[in-house]
């Protein structure tokens, strides 16, 4: 198949692609003219890549042109409000745009990444599957709105011809761009030695099992379903220690209390309005970090066949390639 992907220069994307031209499929991606090649430099060359705006319909057009399949894995993660609306642009409209290009070119088959974020979840419920609906409840965040609303976006796509797949991920781990944000800041995180943990559970996933995951649904006759991939839950003081430890670090041994995080919440906000910057805690951030939620796996084991590795191996792996990639 020749395929043309979003996000391609992320982590989850890089991977993607190195899973699609190792199964012989070809490649066509989209960037930016400032988009960084870090993650895929060794294989650039074997993709071919189109430059334009995710938001420009003429673009999109041009671009899906010969296409057989189409894996959206473009997305912007934040959960500071003034964001909101730039979320909203880049994962909802964008995505219609994706969308409705795929529909009037006739290209079949869309694979969409979106996150465990859009399931629904309540207060009270621990186990969490794909059947759990979305409900607006206080457990959702600004992101995890702009995610649902782009899951919407795609079903939309599902009714009207478009073979649909999606795959909600957990905190992916693997070897990202340094000090960049995104799912790699858990490492940096144990790598700088902080001190406190949040008091709830993380839920885990290997980026190679993500990337593996989503073609082998691509390749399948599978169509108008969602997968969780998730590998496993483990509270946070453990899950940042074993990262420390593979670091040969100390792991933050001091649990986050409820009054530190509206201390922490407050401070933020006016750092980040004094400075401009994106506000990394916030009142979503701090419901989150105490729950314990745990994403159930079965469906996509069930229907792939699909074993994912365990915990350590991931986090050996990754602050290996990590340490090599950034000299740490």
């Amino acid at each position: 198949m020749k395929v043309f992907i979003t996000g391609a220069t992320g982590l989850v994307g890089s991977f993607v692609c190195r899973q699609l031209l190792e199964n012989g499929h070809q490649v066509r991606a989209v960037k930016r003219n400032s988009s960084k090649m870090t993650l895929l430099e060794d294989i650039e060359k074997r993709i071919e890549w189109v430059i334009g705006d995710m938001n420009d319909t003429d673009f999109l057009e041009e671009s899906l042109k010969n296409i057989d399949a189409v894996i959206h894995a473009a997305a912007i993660i934040s959960f500071d409000k003034r964001w909101e609306q730039k979320m909203y642009k880049t994962n909802v409209l964008g995505t219609a745009d994706l969308v409705n290009s795929c529909l009037k070119l006739g290209v079949k088959k869309f694979l969409h990444v979106s996150s465990v974020a859009a399931i629904g979840r309540k207060a009270g419920q621990i186990e969490l599957r794909e059947t759990d609906r979305w409900e607006g409840t206080e457990f959702d965040s600004i992101y995890a709105r702009s995610k649902y609303l782009q899951e919407l976006e795609v079903w939309r796509g599902a009714q009207e011809g478009l073979e649909v797949k999606i795959v909600n991920p957990s905190v992916i781990l693997g070897p990202g761009l340094w000090g960049q944000g995104g799912s790699t800041s858990v490492f940096k995180y144990a790598y700088d030695e902080k001190s406190f943990h949040p008091e709830g559970t993380v839920n885990y996933v290997d980026v190679r099992d993500v990337s593996k995951a989503i073609v082998q649904l691509l390749e399948s006759d599978i169509t108008g379903e969602r997968f969780i991939l998730n590998a496993g839950t483990l509270s946070y003081k453990e899950f940042f220690g074993k990262i420390a430890n593979a670091f040969d670090k100390e792991g933050p041994q001091k649990v986050v209390k409820p009054w530190m995080l509206k201390i922490a919440v407050a401070f933020e906000y006016i750092r980040s309005r004094i400075t401009g910057n994106e506000a990394m805690i916030t009142k979503d951030t701090a419901i989150l970090s105490r729950s314990n939620f745990h994403f159930q796996n079965d469906k996509v084991k069930e229907n792939l066949n699909f074993e994912f590795r365990p915990l350590d191996e991931s986090i050996a792996w990754s602050v290996n390639e990590l340490k090599q990639m950034h000299s740490l």
